[in-house]
């Protein structure tokens, strides 16, 4: 407070209710030092629910708020200065308006509490009305008011509340979009009758007991809801089981229908023979028509909006987010009243009102240690902590919550108070849902879940969650879609709690919580909270796996130094999932002989993988996947190996000790055999053989049953005939190993796999679109094939030179993408002959591969269901096809049923010189892929002899049948007669053929002769498909 002052006068123009801004009238005003600052505008400040100060000046330059002492008395107040505080009271019966008090010989006034921020000071609301609506989870002042008017709760009398204002929590939370009419009818006439289900995650953020999704159910009749906080969506089947037993036993009736989406987690058998055996009809909504599942998602909204401003208020971290979404469910269970029936859900369900004088504001808690004490002797600190972060302002595009999202194509949004009613209508609105559950006055730990003690319980109150004890569990990024709008985004816009992906035609990218930049020095790392956690959850695992152990540093001893290394992982769309902090090794100073010996480790062929995929879609068989989390740290290492400490992370104690290894660590050389050998000898242990040629592949066989596991590294597929089986070897592993349940098999080593009821699809559409990004030809011109017909490449010494690291990159790129695209397996092997030394000439025909994939981006492999399993091949040859070395080109494609699985284009070591010479070479190599094909197939169980191989060159076929020698074929190597001993032995059929689809790796083809082999191999439009 200021008596030399002549106006009110403050410099943040967010603090003001209404503002001019043209002031022409105004000189500039003239501070202590005789320093100038110019008026900007003039304005109203609201300094209480019923008072506001009028004519106050927006100063620039001004360094503190100024209140005029003189401005005051002119507005009937008296001041009475005190030595330790300042008395402001209405002359007029002497109401104290407010106080100040006295520091460093200046008299100060925060309008907030004790702890509030002072460039707010301007600033109250803490009415009783208010009080309660920060206390009940910012529910809406409309609802307040209607609870209290009719009588709904118990607690809540005689109190004000403002229905025309908004705090400016409510304001960074609650903005949502216009919702769809109501309906005038209640469609149920008892509670339990219908359940809406509802899942969301995976969060970005996880939660303090350890869990990144969340199970929502909603009666339709009492609108009464649950959320059951999952580490995994797999669990929802075993909750909702135990939800269903425990909820019809407490309320004495039945459930007859249940709701949901098409979600995997809701389709699929563990839940329709658990609602077989009760005999609950489950209903689906139908594809991309979130409005018929409405009810659970408009709650969802309401949840939502009300855990962002609680959370928001105080500035409270996103990890409690499961605590506030929690709180909003308890709380809106016991005030949303049902609009055509006047109770609250609480009490059509309870049948009586419930109590709220036990509430208090969300948000305190120990700054100090971050931990929860739960404690009956306590007072709380109710101060309005929302205003020490915002002024509440006209314009809500001028809160600085929201000012990042501006830039954001989010479409029209506007701040609304949140709608009071709980609508029975079935609309569209959002996926991300909480709960409450309970009928307790006190929001109780739950006995099936132990946690550490500073964590708090997030689990359902009303009904046991039975969820496993919370572990760290991976960071999840995704997308919103169509029916899941931007609003639902919990916290700042920048970073929210997303919902779960959708495959809807239109969507919206979604912030995250993690993050996505990826730190190149550990001080960037330490500067962002999300990676710290990575970094802490990394060391975590060290200690779960107890990998080393502290000791002295050992005289003359080889201590191997270790760094971080940071990566963002992402989803099958390319949204970040997950910020991995990885603490390696330095293994390039590690010395063979001493520090490590062997270190060869077998990884899956992706040829294995597809032949799998091929096996799994006939057998009608489905694959699932999971990864075992820091698998490395698994392995036991014989070598005595010392390492560093964790840059950032030393011990304080002993910073110069050093860590011994037990167990392996990444960037170790002997890393990845160690592991290989750890997971070998367990599976061998528990019943599994190795393939005989894939060291990779374990296979068990129960009766009639097969169960197959695919290892890649830390990645594993598996799939059984019986499906139980994998459920036996999920719970298996887990107690072995700490896991990650990926579940359903969706995406694995770039491929994008689609496991449908006609078969299986693979494809890279993700990685084909960011491939076109990289090289700057996203908006090429598109084109038909992937080469021209009569393209005919030399070294071009003349031609100009090119970038050869960007033709390189190009060419590894392409190779990659072969895996599931092998129409352009020719083009691609042709062009990365040039990477010596790439010409301009070479650029622009690799330029048209990515043209073509342009006009292509979805093709992929289909597998169909329902065809025969017989192993087939191509074999063909062009002839001198190299220009330079007038070597000819072999190609071959190998086929289970219809489904190719394998599939070859190669230059020839030596120069043929008849086609029937370069056909038998070709010929050759294909009778060698049919036999690791057929080893394969034996550990599947599949025995097969003579089988075919497909030739279209008659000499060659009566070459190999026929063991002739003169002098046009005397000269073959020894090694080229490798068909002619198997097709002795009956291994190999070696046949004439018309039609022969391996041209398509040996030669360029016009349009239409390319386009008809790509069909006829399968290679197929995903929008053909799905």
């Amino acid at each position: 407070m200021d008596s030399g002052c002549t106006q009110h006068m403050i410099s943040d123009s967010r603090m003001f209710t209404s503002l001019i801004g043209d002031v022409e009238n105004y000189d500039k005003i003239t501070f202590g030092d005789n320093s100038k600052g110019k008026v900007e505008g003039l304005g109203k400040i609201e300094i209480s629910s019923e008072y506001s100060i009028n004519n106050v000046l927006l100063v620039d330059s001004l360094n503190f708020n100024l209140l005029s002492v003189g401005q005051l008395c002119d507005l009937g107040f008296q001041c009475l200065f005190k030595p330790n505080e300042v008395i402001v009271s209405k002359i007029d019966g002497g109401e104290v308006v407010f106080k100040g008090f006295r520091h460093n010989n200046l008299y100060l006034v925060n309008f907030n509490s004790k702890n509030a921020n002072l460039q707010a000071c301007l600033f109250s609301k803490n009415s009783m009305g208010w009080l309660w609506h920060r206390r009940l989870g910012h529910v809406g002042m409309n609802t307040l008011k209607k609870v209290m008017k009719k009588d709904l709760v118990c607690g809540l009398k005689d109190i004000t509340f403002e229905k025309d204002k908004l705090c400016s929590a409510c304001q960074a939370g609650k903005q949502v979009a216009n919702t769809h009419p109501s309906k005038t009818f209640i469609s149920t006439s008892r509670p339990l009758e219908l359940l809406h289900m509802d899942l969301f995650g995976p969060t970005t953020y996880t939660s303090i007991g350890g869990n990144n999704y969340g199970f929502v159910i909603v009666d339709d009749f009492s609108r009464y809801t649950w959320v059951y906080f999952l580490e995994d969506k797999t669990e929802v089947a075993h909750v909702f089981s135990k939800f269903a037993k425990r909820a019809q036993n407490e309320f004495n009736t039945s459930i007859v229908k249940i709701r949901s989406d098409n979600g995997r987690e809701f389709d699929n058998t563990n839940i329709e023979e658990y609602c077989d055996e009760v005999g609950i009809k489950h209903e689906f909504s139908a594809t991309y028509t979130p409005q018929q599942n409405g009810v659970v998602e408009r709650k969802n909204t309401t949840l939502i909006t009300l855990a962002r401003s609680m959370l928001d208020e105080y500035g409270t971290s996103e990890k409690f987010w499961a605590e506030a979404i929690n709180t909003a469910c308890y709380a809106s269970n016991r005030l949303y009243s049902h609009r055509l029936l006047d109770k609250t859900p609480y009490e059509l369900l309870n049948g009586r009102k419930p109590n709220i004088l036990y509430f208090w504001v969300f948000g305190v808690f120990n700054n100090a240690t971050g931990m929860v004490e739960e404690t009956y002797d306590v007072e709380f600190d109710e101060s309005n902590g929302s205003q020490g972060a915002h002024v509440d302002v006209v314009n809500i595009d001028e809160e600085p919550l929201v000012e990042a999202m501006k830039n954001m194509p989010i479409g029209d949004i506007k701040p609304k108070e949140d709608e009071d009613e709980v609508q029975t209508n079935d609309q569209p609105s959002s996926s991300m849902a909480p709960q409450d559950g309970s009928e307790q006055d006190k929001i109780l730990p739950n006995e099936d879940v132990h946690v550490r003690q500073e964590q708090i319980d997030e689990q359902a109150q009303d009904v046991g969650t039975p969820v496993q004890a919370p572990q760290v569990a991976p960071q999840r990024r995704s997308q919103l879609t169509s029916g899941h709008p931007k609003e639902l985004i919990i916290g700042s816009p920048t970073k929210g709690v997303t919902t779960r992906s959708r495959n809807t035609a239109a969507f919206v990218q979604a912030y995250s919580f993690v993050s996505s930049i990826e730190p190149s020095t550990i001080d960037q790392a330490l500067s962002d909270p999300d990676w710290v956690n990575a970094m802490h959850e990394e060391l975590n695992n060290f200690t779960r796996n107890e990998v080393w152990t502290l000791e002295a540093r050992p005289k003359g001893a080889r201590v191997i130094g270790t760094k971080w290394v940071f990566r963002n992982k992402q989803d099958d769309e390319g949204n970040i999932v997950r910020n991995k902090a990885r603490l390696v090794a330095k293994g390039y100073s590690q010395v063979e002989g001493i520090d490590f010996g062997e270190t060869f480790a077998p990884v899956a062929r992706l040829e294995a993988i597809r032949f799998l995929l091929a096996y799994a879609s006939h057998h009608d068989t489905k694959l699932y996947q999971m990864d075992v989390k820091s698998a490395f740290l698994n392995g036991y290492i014989n070598e005595l190996v010392y390492v560093e400490q964790p840059p950032s992370f030393e011990d304080p104690n002993h910073p110069n000790h050093v860590y011994r290894l037990s167990k392996a660590l990444y960037g170790l050389k002997q890393a990845p055999r160690a592991w290989y050998e750890r997971l070998r000898d367990f599976l061998i242990e528990k019943g599994f053989t190795i393939g005989r040629v894939d060291t990779t592949l374990f296979i068990k066989k129960t009766d009639n049953d097969l169960f197959v596991c695919q290892v890649y590294v830390d990645d594993i597929i598996f799939g059984s005939t019986n499906e139980e089986y994998c459920t036996e070897f999920g719970k298996m592993m887990a107690k072995e190993f700490e896991m990650s349940m990926i579940g359903e098999l969706t995406f694995f080593l770039g491929f994008q796999i689609k496991q449908l009821r006609e078969g299986t699809f693979i494809y890279q559409e993700k990685y084909t679109r960011d491939l076109l990004k990289r090289f700057k030809m996203d908006d090429c011109k598109p084109i038909e094939t992937p080469m021209a017909t009569n393209i005919k490449l030399d070294p071009d010494e003349s031609g100009i030179k090119v970038d050869q690291t960007l033709y390189r990159s190009m060419i590894g790129s392409l190779l990659y993408l072969c895996a599931s695209r092998p129409d352009i397996m020719f083009s691609v092997c042709l062009y990365a002959r040039f990477q010596a030394d790439p010409k301009e000439s070479h650029l622009t025909a690799v330029k048209r591969i990515l043209r073509y994939l342009k006009h292509t981006p979805s093709i992929g492999l289909w597998y169909p269901k329902g065809v025969s399993f017989e192993l087939l091949g191509y074999t063909d040859s062009d002839f001198a096809g190299c220009r330079v070395e007038r070597k000819s080109t072999s190609g071959g494609c190998y086929l289970l049923g219809c489904s190719l699985v394998s599939w070859s284009s190669k230059k020839q070591n030596c120069v043929s010189l008849s086609t029937a010479e370069a056909e038998y070479i070709a010929a050759g190599s294909s009778c060698a892929q049919l036999l690791y094909m057929k080893q394969t197939l034996k550990d599947y169980g599949v025995e097969l002899t003579r089988i075919p191989l497909l030739c279209d060159n008659e000499s060659a076929v009566k070459l190999t049948n026929n063991p002739v020698q003169h002098s046009r074929t005397k000269h073959i190597d020894i090694c080229h007669h490798f068909i002619r001993d198997h097709a002795a032995k009956g291994d190999i059929l070696l046949r004439n053929v018309g039609e022969q689809l391996a041209d398509i790796f040996t030669k360029p083809l016009d349009e239409s002769n390319f386009c008809r082999l790509r069909s006829e191999l399968n290679v197929l439009d995903a929008r053909m498909i799905m």
